[in-house]
């Protein structure tokens, strides 16, 4: 299937060409096009992505792919992964868990047992200089994943399905709710095989604002308190 995508971009930095993202395009001959691209950003990823997929839906495009400004894409078969992996889930990430049971501290990873990983993401400088986290088996369905690296079909998402904006963490939790309330309605939520390397060592810093944001995501779940959710 030749479905049509963009890949959205929020960035602090002004122009796409600043970005390590813009470096993997280029290697890879995906032309700029295929970006949406929101630079010098000051606002939260949720309401970037909801504009995203705005902008898609009127446009025609059937797959949202939603990625830091701070990966470099390392495969040469980009474009067949993601529209494969569209076709095997309505909404993919490349690290989740298929079981989480919601507590603090919300991490993806934390809410978890090890064994209920899923996925595998490389960290590191570029695509010279990185490592694998293999968290485990992929493809796979999750009930939540890591917002690194996001696909989503737009043919399969209804239309009550948004990035929640309220949350008032702006750069964290997004990606957690959103698939988490892809799962809670039903979509067929999951992992694939996207080779990236991303530029970052991860939350490092726990600041007011993210211990706001686990407070808002705690008290939107809280009929799940301390309850498993599984696939």
């Amino acid at each position: 299937m030749n479905m049509t995508y963009k890949i959205i971009v929020a960035s602090q930095k002004e122009k796409l060409e600043q970005t390590l993202l813009y470096k993997s395009l280029v290697s890879h001959c995906i032309t700029t096009d295929k970006v949406i691209f929101f630079g010098n950003n000051k606002h939260s990823l949720a309401e970037i992505y909801n504009e995203g997929i705005d902008i898609c839906n009127a446009t025609d495009i059937k797959l949202a792919i939603f990625v830091h400004d701070d990966v470099y894409i390392n495969c040469g078969d980009f474009e067949r992964r993601i529209r494969h992996y569209a076709e095997l889930f309505d909404v993919y990430g490349l690290a989740g868990n298929s079981a989480v049971t919601i507590k603090e501290p919300v991490l993806w990873h934390l809410m978890s047992e090890r064994e209920n990983l899923r996925g595998c993401v490389a960290h590191g400088l570029d695509e010279t200089n990185y490592a694998y986290t293999s968290f485990g088996p992929l493809p796979s369905k999750v009930v939540m994943f890591d917002g690194v690296f996001m696909g989503v079909n737009l043919e399969k998402l209804p239309g009550n399905v948004r990035f929640d904006e309220k949350n008032p963490a702006k750069f964290h939790f997004y990606d957690l709710m959103f698939s988490l309330d892809c799962s809670l309605s039903r979509l067929k939520v999951g992992v694939g095989d996207v080779p990236i390397v991303h530029n970052s060592p991860g939350l490092r810093n726990v600041t007011d604002e993210w211990k706001s944001g686990q407070k808002y995501f705690l008290e939107k779940y809280s009929k799940y308190s301390n309850k498993t959710l599984t696939v």
